[in-house]
């Protein structure tokens, strides 16, 4: 029986193991490092496409500014999230993060309507107006959580 068991262990063990694949962690994180890159630079590609056609394309009138900053943030996340520092899980909470800023902001702004319209700085049609566009992106905000 010992020299059975020596038998497998020592003759056999190898030969039945080398057909199994050894799965090389390092390698599989190299790959993923690698394919992150690959597929953020062709990303950053079409976005900087994309943003020269939107400021050539006269019937959009797109601010340039603003342009330009929207595609250097989306660029900006692209490549934290390529060089591994912005997983999906600290994208997520940077979205969420910025939503709560955002409607923080918004409720500052609806809160000082209010008191131009109190303090009769504001007519109520332009307080109506504002307030309407105030909504509309809070609605968009909100849809988005």
């Amino acid at each position: 029986m010992i020299l059975f068991s020596l038998f497998v262990g020592v003759i056999m063990l190898p030969i039945l193991l080398q057909h199994l694949e050894v799965a090389d962690h390092s390698q599989q994180l190299k790959e993923e490092r690698i394919a992150r890159a690959a597929t953020a630079e062709v990303a950053i590609v079409a976005i900087q496409k994309m943003e020269e056609r939107l400021a050539a394309d006269t019937e959009e009138n797109i601010d340039n500014q603003l342009l330009t900053e929207v595609s250097s943030r989306v660029i900006g996340n692209l490549r934290r999230r390529a060089d591994g520092r912005n997983d999906v899980e600290s994208s997520l909470q940077e979205e969420n993060l910025e939503r709560r800023f955002r409607l923080a902001a918004l409720r500052s702004e609806r809160a000082e309507l209010y008191h131009l319209r109190a303090t009769r700085e504001i007519s109520n049609e332009t307080l109506q107006k504002l307030l309407h566009d105030l909504d509309l992106l809070e609605a968009l905000l909100i849809e988005n959580q």
